[in-house]
């Protein structure tokens, strides 16, 4: 064993109980929670040579696993079917057609980048990654996109079934 091996344990290892625990309030599943300290246990490992510089480790680590675990619950939030924003009575959608072209007209009054976004996920059918790739940006970013285009789209549409 090296001595940075054993270094890692003794500065690193003491730590897991903590971070698990704080998995585990984010997530509330204790194998989630499990996953995401080993990948942060990886990745702490990986960047230990600038670890060195770090003065309050416990804090960096519990930070580490808070963003790890926003991140998987950014990608588990499910996503709502644009069919389903759009589902208006009966009566005031007579067909598919008459209602992707109420979809089209929505969603051509959102904002310029929430357009696309939506555009991208529901009719290009691209995931989160591609869709920021596609825009140059974060896919935090796309996340809040989207969340604010579906809370537009909604708004819009409980209007439009207030007119018919």
């Amino acid at each position: 064993m090296t001595n940075e091996t054993k270094q890692f344990e003794t500065d690193y290892l003491p730590l897991q109980p903590a971070m698990q625990r704080m998995a585990e309030s984010l997530l509330g599943n204790e194998q989630d929670a499990a996953d995401v300290v080993q990948d942060c246990f990886v990745t702490l490992w990986n960047d230990r040579k600038k670890l060195r510089q770090v003065a309050n480790r416990e804090a960096w680590c519990i930070t580490l696993v808070k963003r790890r675990c926003v991140d998987q619950l950014r990608r588990r939030r499910p996503t709502i079917d644009i069919d389903t924003l759009i589902n208006c009575s009966e009566e005031a959608m007579a067909d598919n057609e008459e209602r992707l072209e109420l979809a089209y007209h929505f969603i051509g009054h959102l904002p310029e980048q929430q357009a696309k976004v939506v555009r991208l996920r529901h009719f290009d059918a691209a995931d989160t990654q591609t869709i920021a790739n596609t825009l140059h940006t974060s896919e935090g970013n796309v996340y809040t996109l989207l969340s604010r285009a579906y809370k537009t789209l909604k708004q819009m549409i409980l209007d439009y079934e207030k007119k018919q």
